[in-house]
């Protein structure tokens, strides 16, 4: 007596899977209109954001060179100029530290229901029971409102501060210019005063050399009025004369540098170029509803291509349920969820399983 296997499973073909999406069909698109809808609301609801840009580039500091090559020559650092990268600056426009000042200068805000004035935690009403969760939140909200770049061909650094009001862009924006001049100029005149120290203690020195350099030749003239007659010992004089020169050379050379660290402790002039000063705009910036709209809209079809083939295979695993493929198929896909929730029994399934 012969049992009739029933019908063979067809096999899963391009024009079958097609054949489900269009199945289907009538989900993607209500799925891909809801996505596209979703992002098209959430963009043009949106509040508008007003940007405005500012350009700098730091300014290398006079005398640095000639104070960093002496330094250099001393082992006390490398030399050369502010030493400062683009991404040294893009980092420092988004420190913490540097934000947080930002954050505390005083801010005009225009509301309809009025002009807020204060910090930034006041004018946005940042609310919190620990004053250092507000300061937190205060820096992550300044932080998602500022934007920079570097051109490293030109070393300019551009800063783009997106706010609700024109004006309140344009504060943020000097005011970030502000401190990061203030910063350049507080590091300089630090670097300007740690040399100064250094070169203070080594002018003490060399004056010490020197003098001891002019005692040595005194000396060797008083107890040798008539050395040159005599080859060896005009040779010494020779040498107790180079000792003085060099002294005094050297001697010279940190004297100078020294007034020049001086000068420079002191200095106050700004330490940043401004390229391009931040601007009121005029116009807010564009949601960008088109484009957002369409990018749900591939989401959505995207998550309905999805479920109609996780769909079909569900269906086409039903059907051949008796065939050796769906065994092997359920039995992995139950040891899967069982390494899944007992991660360590992977390693006891390792050991244990035959070579």
């Amino acid at each position: 007596m012969r049992v009739d296997p029933g019908p063979e499973p067809r096999p899963t073909t391009v024009v079958s899977l097609l054949s489900a999406l269009l199945r289907f069909r009538a989900l993607i698109v209500v799925l891909a209109s809801l996505g596209g809808f979703y992002a098209g609301y959430e963009s043009f609801t949106s509040p508008h954001l007003y940007t405005t840009s500012a350009s700098f580039m730091a300014q290398g500091a006079r005398g640095q060179s000639q104070l960093s090559e002496l330094a250099q020559q001393f082992g006390l650092g490398p030399g050369g100029g502010d030493g400062a990268t683009g991404a040294f600056y893009m980092d420092l426009l988004e420190s913490r530290s540097l934000l947080a000042a930002v954050g505390n200068h005083d801010y005009r805000l225009w509301t309809p229901s009025g002009v807020r004035t204060g910090n930034i935690i006041q004018v946005y009403r940042i609310r919190a029971k620990n004053p250092a969760v507000q300061k937190v939140k205060m820096v992550d909200a300044l932080k998602g409102q500022v934007e920079e770049t570097s051109n490293p061909r030109t070393g300019v650094i551009t800063v783009k501060v997106h706010a609700l009001t024109p004006e309140m862009s344009v504060q943020i924006a000097q005011n970030l210019l502000d401190e990061v001049n203030r910063f350049n100029l507080n590091r300089r005149q630090a670097q300007a005063a740690a040399e100064r120290n250094f070169v203070e203690n080594r002018l003490a020195e060399a004056q010490g050399e020197l003098r001891q350099a002019e005692e040595n030749l005194q000396s060797f003239l008083t107890e040798n009025r008539e050395f040159r007659s005599s080859p060896s010992l005009q040779l010494e004089f020779d040498r107790l004369n180079r000792q003085v020169t060099f002294r005094q050379g050297l001697y010279s050379s940190l004297a100078q540098s020294y007034e020049t660290a001086k000068i420079e402790e002191v200095r106050d002039l700004p330490v940043i170029t401004i390229i391009e000063p931040p601007e009121t705009p005029i116009a807010p910036d564009k949601h960008g509803g088109i484009k957002k709209t369409l990018v749900g809209m591939l989401i959505g079809i995207a998550v309905g291509i999805f479920i109609a083939l996780a769909v079909h295979v569900q269906s086409l695993l039903t059907r051949d349920q008796g065939s050796d493929d769906y065994v092997e198929f359920s039995s992995l896909w139950r040891e899967t969820v069982d390494d899944l929730t007992h991660p360590w029994r992977i390693f006891t399934r390792l050991r244990t399983r035959p070579a």
